[in-house]
C-alpha cells in the first residue's frame, strides 16, 4: 500500500511535461462565439457528437476527510495537493473511475481505474479487504490503494456530489495536447452516497447564468490563444468546482478567493 497518497512513479521529466490549466468565467454568449473562434483549430469531442447540445453530462464525487483537509489546502494554495473522485458520465450504465488528480505547482497529473461493480459496492461499504483485492501493479489500479489508506488513516468519505454539463473541444486527432471545455449548469450536494452518482434529486444548482471555460493543454501554449485572450478580454480565476459548491453548500468562507463569490449570481 502507498503510504502518503503520492506515486514513486511521478519523476521530474513528468512534473515538467504535466498539464495546465486555464480556467475563466464567462457569459453564455461569449460561449457560442469562443466555439466559433476555435473552430479552425479544435474539433468537437467525439463523446459529444451526437448528444444533445452537443453536450454530455459530467458527474463526480469528491471524497475529504471530516476537517474537510482537500477543500482547505485548496483555498491555501497548496502547492501539492491531491483530490480523490469517483467520475462517471451521462446514464446510470456508464462506466465509473476513480480518480487521483494532483496538482504539483502550476501543473496537474491525473491518474484513473475503472471500477467494476463490485469494487464500487466494496468501496461503498468501506470494505477494504474487498477493494484491496482488485488491486493490482499497474499504476492507475493503485490509486485504489491510495484511496483506501485515506479512508482509513484520516476518515475520507464522499463529501460532494458535482454535476455539469460539458461541451469539448480538442486537435484532431491530438486530443491530450489541448483540450477546451464549457461546463454548465452546475449543481452538487453534500454528503451523498456512491449509490447518489446519477441520480438527480436533490441537487443545488450553484452557478446562475455563467458558464467555466477551461483550457487545459501540454508543452506550449496554444499559438492562438493570445488572439482568444485579447479578442473576448477574458480573465483568469480561480473556478474550482469542488471548491464553490462545498463553500456554497456548507457555509465555509471562501476567503474572497476569485470565482467563488459569483457561485449565487443569478
Amino acid at each position: 500500500m502507498i503510504r502518503n497518497g503520492s506515486d514513486p512513479r511521478l519523476r521530474s521529466s513528468e512534473l515538467r511535461n504535466g498539464r495546465h490549466e486555464l480556467k475563466y468565467l464567462i457569459r453564455p454568449d461569449h460561449a457560442a462565439a469562443i466555439a466559433d473562434f476555435v473552430q479552425p483549430y479544435l474539433e468537437l469531442d467525439k463523446y459529444c457528437v451526437s448528444r444533445a447540445d452537443d453536450q454530455y453530462t459530467v458527474r463526480s464525487i469528491y471524497y475529504d476527510s471530516p476537517s474537510l483537509a482537500c477543500f482547505h489546502e485548496k483555498l491555501d494554495g497548496v502547492r501539492t495537493r491531491h483530490k480523490y473522485r469517483v467520475r462517471s458520465y451521462n446514464e446510470a450504465l456508464s462506466v465509473a473511475y476513480l480518480e487521483n488528480k494532483r496538482k504539483v505547482g502550476n501543473t496537474h497529473h491525473k491518474t484513473k481505474t475503472r471500477l467494476t461493480p463490485d469494487t464500487l459496492d466494496a468501496l461503498a461499504r468501506r470494505d477494504y479487504h474487498a477493494m484491496l483485492l482488485r488491486t493490482d501493479a499497474h499504476a492507475g489500479a493503485q490509486v485504489l490503494d491510495q484511496l483506501a489508506y485515506r479512508m482509513a488513516r484520516d476518515a475520507f468519505a464522499p463529501l460532494a456530489l458535482i454535476v455539469y454539463e460539458r461541451e469539448a473541444y480538442v486537435y484532431p486527432g491530438q486530443h491530450d495536447i489541448v483540450r477546451l471545455t464549457f461546463d454548465r449548469h452546475l449543481r452538487a450536494k453534500v454528503y451523498p452516497d456512491l449509490s447518489d452518482l446519477h441520480v438527480e434529486a436533490g441537487l443545488t444548482p450553484l452557478l446562475y447564468h455563467w458558464t467555466i471555460l477551461e483550457i487545459k493543454f501540454t508543452g506550449l501554449i496554444p499559438h492562438w490563444f493570445r488572439r482568444l485572450n485579447t479578442l473576448f478580454h477574458l480573465k483568469r480565476q480561480a473556478c474550482s468546482k469542488f471548491g464553490m459548491s462545498v463553500a456554497q453548500l456548507l457555509g465555509e468562507s471562501p476567503r474572497l478567493k476569485d470565482g467563488l463569490r459569483y457561485a449565487s449570481i443569478y
